[in-house]
């Protein structure tokens, strides 16, 4: 198998403080596991060739121009309006959502100015932690197509963003968030919510997490049927994830690991997902086995050539979303990362 060389490249960034990127990145895997299906392996050839892509990283934060979802989660590490109580700063991030209405959305433009790059493939947020869908799914009210700019043409914005990149010829990826903060089958309104767990024991509650199971794949169901050829999924939120895997090397991050498994079914979404999109490249970001077709070392590039597939997603500014006034990276540093990346192929 031939060896991933890829910097993946976030367009739209957002202010996020020091303390905050070391306790939200995780590293790679230090497992991995060839697919076997020929047509997963095929494509994942294919997409090794590409070297270059993007990563739209969109959603309700850009309306505040916040740190993507995370301020929402009651974290140490997490910094936020502190003349508010936490409950009432969710009321007015989940507010947002009455707000949002990206009037000049322009995809086109957005596809154009990729392909001029030299780009290849995207990646675009479905879905965030916070639960906001950037699409039309019929699951949640809690989406792009249900606020104000519902009677918007453009409405479900995640269709026009494939089509137009789809039309200039990049591979097309769906990012999309395993937690979900919004839904009451995650985070419970009967409990608090402490940290980026679900916030009920699942051994006590097994039919709410069987909800929030059959809402997952619901949703990666309507991106895999209803909007055309998808190439890559590409699946955030390591913490959700079978209990068996969690080991020494997952505990190293020092991230909160429940005692109870918050196991999706991955194998049952696999299975329907490439039944719709035969040869889809599953990205299970950080969780070992066979549904991690390749890994995401992210804002940094490893320091040494890896003998499997990879790509280093590294942002344009200081993280990741929308902020005023940040501040970017010169093109010479983003092309010499570039150039770095390939070379260790």
């Amino acid at each position: 198998m031939k060896i991933k060389i890829s910097l993946f490249i976030c367009l739209i960034l957002p202010f996020i403080n020091l303390k905050a990127q070391q306790n939200d990145i995780m590293p790679q895997s230090t497992h991995y596991e060839a697919p076997s299906d020929p047509l997963v392996k095929q494509k994942l050839d294919n997409w090794q060739d590409k070297k270059f892509g993007m990563i739209i990283h969109w959603g309700l934060y850009s309306v505040p121009g916040i740190i993507e979802s995370w301020s929402v989660c009651s974290e140490d590490w997490i910094e936020r309006d502190s003349t508010i109580s936490y409950n009432d700063y969710k009321k007015w991030y989940w507010d947002f959502s009455k707000q949002f209405n990206p009037t000049k959305f322009n995809p086109e433009q957005w596809a154009r100015a990729g392909k001029d790059a030299g780009m290849k493939y995207l990646v675009f947020t479905t879905k965030h932690h916070d639960g906001f869908a950037m699409f039309d799914t019929k699951q949640s009210d809690f989406s792009i197509a249900k606020g104000p700019f519902s009677n918007n043409p453009k409405a479900d914005v995640a269709k026009y963003v494939f089509d137009a990149f789809r039309k200039e010829g990049f591979m097309i990826g769906a990012y999309f968030s395993k937690p979900d903060w919004h839904s009451q089958y995650y985070w419970w309104q009967k409990y608090a919510t402490p940290d980026r767990n679900n916030n009920y024991d699942i051994r006590k509650y097994p039919w709410r997490w069987n909800k929030f199971k059959d809402f997952t794949y619901n949703q990666i169901g309507e991106l895999m049927h209803n909007y055309g050829s998808i190439d890559i999924l590409w699946l955030d939120g390591g913490w959700v994830r079978p209990l068996e895997t969690v080991n020494a090397e997952v505990l190293s991050w020092g991230v909160s690991i429940p005692k109870w498994s918050q196991d999706i079914d991955m194998p049952k979404i696999a299975e329907m997902a490439r039944k719709a999109q035969p040869g889809l490249i599953m990205v299970d970001r950080t969780v070992h086995g066979p549904y991690e077709n390749y890994q995401t070392p992210e804002q940094k590039i490893p320091a040494e050539q890896l003998d499997y597939p990879w790509e280093s997603c590294m942002t344009l500014g200081s993280a990741w979303g929308f902020v005023p006034n940040d501040k970017y990276k010169p093109a010479s540093e983003v092309i010499n990362k570039l150039v770095e990346i390939v070379s260790k192929g």
